[in-house]
């Protein structure tokens, strides 16, 4: 039997932020902006023909990464 592992994305954007550098200061702002790219993104993605499960629901870092 195996147990997948997944991040929630909300957080997984949190680490991204903290990763590229964001001050305490900034950081809610990267947050801000990051999610919205990623949302985007999502929304792009559930508008083509065939949507990848990875974009519309990301369960770790490498797929929330590249919606950001």
């Amino acid at each position: 039997m195996a147990s997948a592992i997944a991040t929630n994305p909300h957080a997984m954007v949190t680490r991204l932020a903290l990763r590229d550098g964001a001050s305490t200061n900034s950081l809610l702002a990267q947050v801000a902006k990051s999610r919205g790219e990623m949302l985007s993104a999502q929304a792009e993605a559930a508008r083509s023909e065939t949507p990848s499960k990875a974009m519309l629901a990301p369960t770790n870092g490498a797929e929330v990464d590249l919606l950001v």
